[in-house]
């Protein structure tokens, strides 16, 4: 079991690991955070499918 700190440690590593990963799509693309995030996210899925070898 994860006492508090544990969580609170590992939340602020993913969250923070998170914003890097928009903040770079946002410098790759010249977009806003809203937009880096979205377009983040649709390339994941995007990868995944292909990964699968779903057509999309």
């Amino acid at each position: 079991m994860w006492d508090e700190q544990q969580v609170n440690n590992t939340l602020q590593n993913y969250m923070t690991r998170a914003f890097h990963n928009i903040k770079s799509m946002c410098q790759t693309h010249d977009c806003n955070l809203r937009m880096g995030a979205f377009t983040l996210g649709v390339s994941r899925v995007a990868r995944a499918t292909l990964l699968r070898g779903w057509e999309a």
